[in-house]
């Protein structure tokens, strides 16, 4: 088994403060729009951009507003009051895989800087800490081989325990309950495949092709730390806390909860039998340096993969639905050769005249969509599109250009 990755996977942080009565105005009008309109609405405030969604969040909070695929889901209060806690953050895994935890949390209060946020103090909701093993095709999770330190048995004496199985193989493990401790396990190839995030290819440092073809698996070892196990059993509430005891919470729960290397009957001491080297290894980890572990994929580069994909599900879209219009449109299976002209005529028809408005404007809202906000962003905004689009004229127009 190696190492291939280990960092932060989420972070979630609630401040005592509130917003301006400016940004407020703004994300109001927005959540309006997009309550109109079923889906999520561009909105600026100073430097500060996101899209506002229809709803807000449990909590008293009035807007949800979404910064892009490496920022942040933020949560506002309307509310005023400096004694409240009227700021909450979600960081996203792919933020804190391509920035780190440090920068992941610079980031953060430069977008609450930006939108003129006051804020007082912080505290720590929840902080996840992932370690993904290259395993050999030959692995298997035995759900019988967990036990919590100190037992006879191999029940859990009272933790929330959630298996997952596909066929007759258990492809994941989830032990606890937040906003507690919790430990899971799962098979994190599955889970890429399945919600499509092919950013985790290029944050690996792994060839898919090669992967695919070795026959190996990629296991992830997910150690979460929620409010109440931070607050209640360690006393951690600020960055600083946090700084100064998170290994030593990390430590404490793969002592508490451990993966053994063989099963035991009824009557054993569970105590004597040795951890599985998985286990082992997943401390040593934690032990050497939680913040050491990066995943040396750039930001851009990580963008660009969730821009290409995005692009590819696109593609693949219209080409089925081309299939549809071709067979809607009576185009002969053998006469193929028209469906361009079909297609041409139909977006020509809105593209020019009294529907132009209407598709520029469209334009406009999917643009603001795939905007990336930051210095790193690979998705191009209109005046770089205007650009690249002139240049492309111009290199068309004088064959010669080099």
């Amino acid at each position: 088994m190696d190492l291939i990755y280990a960092g932060f996977d989420g972070l979630d942080v609630t401040f005592q403060g509130f917003i301006p009565s400016q940004a407020i105005e703004r994300f109001e009008a927005a959540k309006q729009t997009a309550q109109e309109t079923k889906q999520e609405t561009f909105a600026q405030v100073g430097k500060f951009k996101g899209h506002v969604a229809e709803t807000g969040a449990r909590g008293g909070y009035t807007y949800r507003v979404d910064t892009g695929n490496l920022g942040f889901t933020w949560f506002f209060s309307k509310s005023r009051k400096r004694e409240g806690w009227n700021i909450r953050v979600s960081c996203k895994s792919a933020t804190l895989a391509a920035y780190g935890f440090d920068e992941t949390i610079n980031r953060m209060y430069a977008d609450l800087e930006a939108v003129g946020a006051t804020v007082l103090q912080e505290a720590i909701a929840r902080v996840d800490f992932a370690m993904d093993w290259r395993m050999p095709g030959d692995f298997r999770l035995d759900p019988h081989r967990f036990a919590l330190h100190g037992t006879t048995k191999a029940d859990m004496h009272g933790e929330e325990i959630g298996q997952h199985w596909q066929k007759r193989q258990c492809t994941g493990m989830t032990i606890g309950k937040m906003p507690g401790r919790q430990i899971c396990i799962y098979d994190k190839r599955r889970d890429i495949v399945a919600k499509r995030k092919n950013e985790w290819w290029k944050i690996w440092g792994l060839d898919r092709d090669e992967f695919e073809a070795s026959g190996d698996q990629m296991w992830r070892i997910e150690l979460r730390a929620g409010k109440k196990h931070l607050k209640e059993q360690w006393g951690v509430t600020s960055w600083a806390d946090l700084r100064a005891k998170l290994g030593d919470i990390y430590a404490n729960a793969l002592l508490r909860i451990r993966y053994k290397a063989d099963l035991w009957d009824e009557n054993d001491n569970v105590t004597r039998v040795d951890d599985d080297p998985m286990w082992d290894r997943c401390r040593d980890v934690v032990a050497e340096n939680l913040f050491e572990y990066t995943s040396g994929a750039l930001p851009g580069v990580v963008k660009q993969v969730m821009h290409d994909q995005q692009r590819q599900t696109i593609a693949a879209m219209m080409v089925g639905l081309s299939a549809n219009l071709a067979v809607l449109s009576g185009v002969d299976k053998d006469q193929l050769w028209e469906l361009p002209r079909v297609i041409s005529e139909m977006i020509a028809a809105n593209v020019k005249g009294e529907n132009a408005k209407e598709f520029k404007l469209k334009m406009k809202k999917i643009h603001r969509r795939y905007e990336i906000y930051d210095e790193d962003g690979v998705i191009l905004d209109e005046r770089a599109i205007a650009e690249v689009g002139a240049a492309a004229r111009w290199s068309e127009a004088s064959p010669n250009a080099c």
